[in-house]
């Protein structure tokens, strides 16, 4: 057998609607050719030894608000472009997030991928892999051949997601039959804090697709949270199934669909939840180190901006840290905080305004007065960075956005959270390693793009009716069917 030349590409990025902060193309990391095959390592083992990748472009960006027009149309065009000049291929792998926002475009990812199949042709099989918290339509559902999710939030299985979309085409490319996609649009909304694959109802939740996935008839179970932070029709629960027997996977489908339905009035945030305030005396209760508060609405791991400051502001004015109860703060995104910063020597007092410059909506800048301790030059994604110590209180400034999910983060600026009281991080649930460290966690419900209360944000373009934000109705599953190779 010929090998199977599979093309690859994709724009990967978590986009809200609520940002003001706009995502452009030099958000973006671009590999290109044999330099994206790191991104698949799986394609050397000897059971894909088949396939003869055919990499064009991927772009990807940390979450933000939505990608500009005209910058993802030159990022869609480069694709399509790279795609025509690749010549003869067999197959496609989209490697995506699933819940890019785009100006003006209400389903983006629908819309590239009908772009590539007016180049591949309807016939060419098309492989995708998602993050779980993208917002997976019937139109794209229709437009792909093979389909498949994360199962894990924190997401500790996205090289395993990637193998397994490749390897569904591949085995379809050695047996070749009729395949059928059904899906299921679920009206639930869940928030990212609640959404953990750790605790439940995630755990029970997601715990099943393994064996469903192997049920007589499907090759795919896979579940989609979705993404609540677009406002969006297409944001929702979403269930597919793929297989070989429309029978078997519609059944499975709404299976899967009726029992996260059911769990709806379940899911509760992964950590106690409460203004900063409130957040800041519990963590004091602890009376031991390492306690993790995450400053949830302006987390930049879900799109938002990063730099409302009002949990800093918080922190700052809380009689309670001082030399013997100290805390870290990361961070603050303020290019115009370091180039300040970059003019004082180590050791030095310095007067900021800090924050309220990317999401002038959510926060307002916030003055400070400190001690710098620290600034470095060289981090690949936050450029320069700088350390502030005001009373017992450590802030790190970036000078672009950049989440901190790892110790060797705080270890390269000379802080550790073990050997601090309360450490806060802009993200939602905690990283495993976070998780490790942390003795305590608890969540702020501050103000942001991302409002972790789903109930308090002004929807104008969701389908109605969805719970939360309708609590009491009716609703039963009824998937919708694709074919393909029929």
């Amino acid at each position: 057998m010929n090998p199977l030349r599979l093309a690859i590409a994709g724009i990967h990025i978590e986009s809200s609607t609520f940002s003001p902060l706009r995502t452009r193309r030099e958000d973006f990391l671009t590999t290109r050719g044999d330099g994206m095959l790191e991104r698949y390592p799986f394609l050397k083992n000897p059971e894909f030894a088949a396939i003869q990748a055919v990499p064009l472009a991927h772009f990807r960006a940390i979450p933000g608000g939505q990608v500009r027009r005209e910058c993802y149309e030159v990022m869609k065009q480069e694709i399509l472009r790279r795609l025509t000049d690749a010549g003869a291929v067999d197959a496609f792998y989209f490697d995506v997030h699933g819940a890019m926002a785009v100006e003006g475009l209400e389903d983006a990812e629908a819309e590239l991928l009908a772009a590539i199949r007016n180049i591949t042709g309807p016939s060419m099989p098309i492989t995708c892999s998602q993050d779980l918290h993208g917002n997976v339509t019937a139109a794209l559902v229709r437009t792909v051949d093979f389909i498949t999710t994360y199962r894990t939030a924190p997401h500790v299985d996205w090289m395993e997601t990637r193998e397994r979309a490749v390897r569904l085409l591949l085995d379809w490319w050695r047996d070749p039959r009729p395949i059928f996609r059904a899906r299921v649009g679920i009206p639930v909304l869940v928030s990212g804090e609640m959404s953990s694959t750790e605790t439940e109802p995630g755990e029970s939740l997601y715990a099943p697709l393994v064996a469903e996935s192997r049920l007589n008839g499907v090759c795919d179970a896979s579940l989609w949270v979705g993404y609540a932070w677009a406002d969006q029709a297409r944001s929702m629960a979403s269930a597919v199934v793929t297989g070989t027997d429309a029978a078997a996977v519609k059944a499975c489908a709404e299976a899967i669909a009726h029992r996260y339905w059911k769990a709806r009035e379940a899911f509760r945030f992964i950590a106690p939840a409460g203004p900063a305030e409130w957040c800041l005396d519990e963590a004091l209760k602890q009376n031991q180190r390492s306690v993790f508060l995450s400053d949830a609405g302006d987390n930049p791991t879900a799109g938002a901006a990063g730099d409302v400051p009002a949990t800093l502001a918080a922190l700052l004015r809380h009689p309670g840290f001082s030399d013997s109860a100290t805390a870290i703060f990361a961070s603050i995104p303020d290019a115009v905080a370091i180039e300040k910063c970059s003019s004082h020597a180590i050791g030095s007092r310095v007067t900021l305004s800090l924050g309220g410059k990317l999401d002038p909506i959510h926060g307002t800048p916030l003055e400070i007065e400190g001690t710098l301790l620290v600034l470095v030059n060289d981090d690949a994604t936050a450029g320069r960075q700088a350390v502030v110590r005001s009373g017992g209180v450590h802030v790190i400034i970036t000078e672009r956005r950049k989440p901190f999910h790892l110790r060797k983060d705080f270890l390269a600026l000379g802080l550790d959270p073990l050997e601090h009281t309360v450490t806060v991080v802009k993200i939602g649930y905690l990283e495993p390693e976070m998780k490790a460290m942390a003795s305590h966690h608890l969540l702020v419900m501050s103000a942001g793009a991302v409002q972790p209360l789903l109930t308090s944000i002004d929807y104008q373009n969701l389908k109605r009716p969805i719970y939360p934000l309708d609590p009491s109705f009716d609703w039963n599953p009824t998937a919708k069917v694709f074919s393909s190779f029929g």
